[in-house]
């Protein structure tokens, strides 16, 4: 799949996670955001809002996600959790490019045709589904507001985020390799893991040293984020240049391991990852 624009730095650590993990399932299933649209109630633009960091998903968006990549529900859920709780804890007024556009000089949600698609979308199904004296129809633009959360109901909640999150954790840390043997040609070599972080699982194939996540070297710059970050990290980590947390997000700690290992290599130590310095991370 191409390179993915680099994240937006402000935004929340607790959303970009969520958009990373996002994306590499996009890139693992190697369909388009037209797929996405085809197999899931959201449009094209609406995936490239989501894989891009403009817009949170909602969580339907990210139990379909799941359901096309195959994988466990509760540990997308358990990072959107977190992401939409970090967005109901913004100050009060602050604008944040996940916020729905507001109507100017009121500041309530736009309505109809003015109104994103997801939105409609999300207002007709909860219309469906509450009780006839309490549809949208018979209630003014105040009444439509959600109810908020009781303070139990909202303890209550972040404790099961952070399980789930702890959960999510020890499935990086832990991942089982699925894969057959290794044929002749890929040889084992140790295999590392990070804490809290993806696992590296090491071969050796014609001689290149992989780590599991990509065999593709495409440039890798600062602020990129994907499965050819993760195995960037690896690389770097398994010729003793720690980069942080093998977390797939290329940061300030990766560029400086690369600058180390482009120093010790004798190449120019720019900070970034192309083809002279992904031979020096294959080797």
């Amino acid at each position: 799949m191409g390179q993915w624009k680099p994240l937006a730095d402000e935004l929340a650590p607790s959303v970009r996670r969520l958009v990373v993990r996002l994306r590499e399932l996009k890139d693992q299933m190697g369909v388009s955001t037209a797929t996405l649209a085809a197999k899931s109630a959201y449009s094209r633009s609406s995936w490239e809002r989501y894989l891009n960091g403009r817009t949170l998903p909602p969580r339907q968006a990210v139990e379909a996600m799941s359901r096309m990549s195959g994988t466990d529900p509760a540990q997308l859920l358990a990072l959107w959790e977190i992401a939409e709780h970090a967005r109901s804890q913004e100050r009060p007024g602050a604008k944040s490019e996940l916020e729905p556009a507001a109507e100017p000089g009121t500041g309530r949600p736009l309505q109809n045709a003015e109104r994103t698609e997801d939105q409609r979308q999300e207002e007709q199904r909860q219309q469906e589904q509450a009780p006839k004296d309490q549809r949208t129809e018979n209630k003014g633009p105040e009444d439509r507001r959600p109810a908020r959360r009781s303070r139990p109901a909202m303890i209550a909640g972040l404790i099961a985020a952070a399980l789930a999150l702890l959960a999510v954790a020890g499935w990086m840390t832990v991942r089982e390799d699925s894969a057959s043997a290794p044929s002749r040609q890929e040889q084992p070599v140790r295999a590392a893991v990070q804490p809290s972080g993806f696992a590296c699982h090491y071969t050796r194939r014609n001689g290149r040293l992989l780590a599991g996540h990509s065999a593709e070297e495409p440039l890798v710059v600062l602020n990129a984020g994907g499965e050819q970050v993760v195995e960037v990290q690896c690389l770097l980590a398994h010729h003793g240049h720690s980069p942080g947390r093998i977390d797939g997000l290329f940061g300030e700690h990766t560029e400086k391991a690369v600058k180390e290992l482009q120093r010790a290599g004798g190449a120019a130590a720019d900070g970034k990852v192309g083809p002279q310095t992904w031979a020096l991370l294959r080797a």
